[in-house]
């Protein structure tokens, strides 16, 4: 069965995972006690997005689950901020592999599902899943992503939006009334003054190969907005992409092919 070779994993575990976790990521701690996998960010001083994911809590363990091109980058990233705290960070190697809830048939406790999307569910394990007919593929699931404006990113789109840009906090992907954490004031700033000049849409772009991420999407000449994710359908190309929100409504074009907002 395929597992999703796109994705990685992450474990935080420790005395005082909570806390450092509290103090980095934009996601709260205390609203993920629920057993599901839950939307979050990881940002610079800044206020920008180094990596999304999805955390799992089970106690004193948080399960991250993450592009794998992002999975060292932002390892390292936290283990600067670790410093005396009891806290323990390292990557894994075991498999994640997809489900369609559907086709989940016995030891539902074996899987994990997405908080945004609870028709998915996930199984972390060295082996695949024994009572389920068929697993998800990377395709597969990066289009059950973009349907449901899950925008689980990559390194083209590292440090290239604060997490308004990409729907987290219309997502539940942001804590608005936890305590600081990392790029919090930029991000709180941006919040309060309800000006998110750039939002993510779901775009589709027809008779097109495969467009790759930081692509641009321009108005005529003007440059407006870029490609976040993408999956090529057939002839065409699905995406989510960051645009800004004046501009939404023009003949916007990406790489000379018109765009369609869905």
């Amino acid at each position: 069965m395929k597992h999703l070779e796109h994705l990685s994993i992450i474990n935080i575990a420790g005395e005082d995972a909570d806390e450092f976790l509290q103090g980095q990521m934009t996601q709260d701690t205390q609203s993920i006690n629920d057993g599901l996998f839950h939307l979050t960010s990881f940002c610079n001083v800044q206020g920008r997005v180094i990596s999304t994911g999805l955390i799992h809590r089970s106690e004193d363990l948080f399960r991250l689950i993450l592009n794998i091109d992002l999975r060292d980058e932002l390892s390292i990233h936290l283990q600067k901020y670790i410093l005396r705290s009891k806290v323990n960070i390292q990557t894994s190697e075991e498999l994640i592999f997809g489900i369609h809830q559907k086709d989940i048939r016995n030891n539902e406790e074996e899987y994990i599902s997405l908080s945004n999307d609870p028709q998915r569910s996930v199984f972390i394990s060295n082996n695949p899943p024994e009572d389920v007919d068929q697993t998800i593929s990377s395709d597969d699931w990066v289009e059950c992503d973009i349907n449901t404006m899950i925008p689980i990113i990559s390194n083209e789109s590292s440090l290239q939006y604060i997490p308004q840009m990409l729907n987290l906090d219309e997502l539940k992907g942001v804590s608005f009334s936890k305590g600081c954490y990392t790029g919090q004031e930029v991000v709180a700033r941006v919040q309060h003054r309800g000006k998110v000049k750039k939002r993510m849409y779901k775009i589709s772009i027809k008779e097109t190969d495969l467009v790759t991420p930081h692509s641009q999407i321009m108005d005529q000449t003007k440059p407006v907005g870029n490609i976040v994710i993408s999956k090529e359908i057939a002839n065409d190309c699905i995406c989510l992409a960051v645009i800004n929100q004046v501009d939404s409504s023009s003949e916007l074009t990406v790489n000379e092919k018109s765009i369609e907002l869905l």
